[in-house]
């Protein structure tokens, strides 16, 4: 009789405790996935522009727009609702960043360092007879 007794105790002690416990309030969640949402959109049309881009020029204009606007998304929502994206949204975010990065670089690599043509032999046999007269 007196182990049901603790049972009981304990059990209505459990419960007591469990319900002072403080709720998480999640209140930026929806205005996390909006973010989220145009952060998304955002760098998917800013990914196909730089991959499109003709000169160095182009592109570091293309980029530095596309800084401002990202940051002014991010400060159009509440603080803290970066914060509370998922982790597989945080996951999507930094991949496309890295692949931004990825193309803007390889980009400027390749407007910096343009591919070298080598000349025709009939045209570098008819100069190099043209400097020996």
């Amino acid at each position: 009789m007196r182990l049901l007794y603790y049972v009981v105790v304990l059990f209505v002690a459990t419960l007591c405790m469990s319900s002072c416990v403080k709720k998480k309030n999640n209140s930026l969640r929806v205005e996390a996935r909006e973010l989220y949402t145009e952060s998304l959109n955002l760098a998917n049309l800013y990914v196909d522009s730089i991959s499109k881009a003709t000169d160095s020029t182009t592109l570091l204009g293309i980029c530095e727009r596309y800084d401002n606007i990202l940051t002014k998304l991010n400060y159009s929502y509440s603080a803290g609702a970066d914060y509370e994206m998922s982790e597989g949204e945080n996951d999507t975010l930094t991949n496309l960043s890295n692949r931004f990065v990825t193309i803007r670089d390889s980009l400027l690599y390749a407007f910096a360092h343009p591919p070298v043509e080598e000349g025709d032999s009939a045209t570098t046999l008819i100069s190099q007879e043209l400097q020996s007269n």
